[in-house]
């Protein structure tokens, strides 16, 4: 697997590009990214506790949040809080960083045989 481009509405992988956000799961499986339970910030999705709960079950290393081109994926003060809880009890490395800024360190987990898991926000 290789994260290889994004740009606003797409990212590609492997060859496949997906015009929706993602979540990338420690067995690799690509899924479209479920806002169902995403609550509204600004006129935005923001990310859910429920979606991080999800990836984080599957005892990753690494958690990836790809927080859109600019970097604007809105997270709620209770999400962000939780997040740091998980992070610092469960010992999960967490990295947070613009959509683009974020392929080549997710290519590096990948390749160090990491269990990573991921949510990549491919607009705002």
């Amino acid at each position: 697997m290789k994260f290889e481009k994004t740009e606003f509405g797409s990212i590609t992988i492997s060859g496949i590009t997906y015009n929706h956000d993602i979540y990338l799961h420690v067995n690799g499986k690509i899924e479209k990214r479920d806002k169902s339970h995403s609550e509204r910030i600004n006129g935005h999705r923001s990310l859910s506790k429920w979606e991080l709960k999800n990836l984080i079950k599957e005892n990753p290393s690494t958690l990836l949040i790809g927080m859109g081109q600019s970097g604007e994926l809105p997270m709620s003060e209770n999400v962000v809080q939780w997040l740091e809880n998980v992070k610092r009890n469960q010992q999960i490395n967490i990295i947070k960083a613009k959509t683009p800024d974020i392929l080549e360190k997710a290519n590096q987990q990948i390749n160090s045989g990491e269990r990573i898991t991921g949510i990549f926000h491919i607009t705002c």
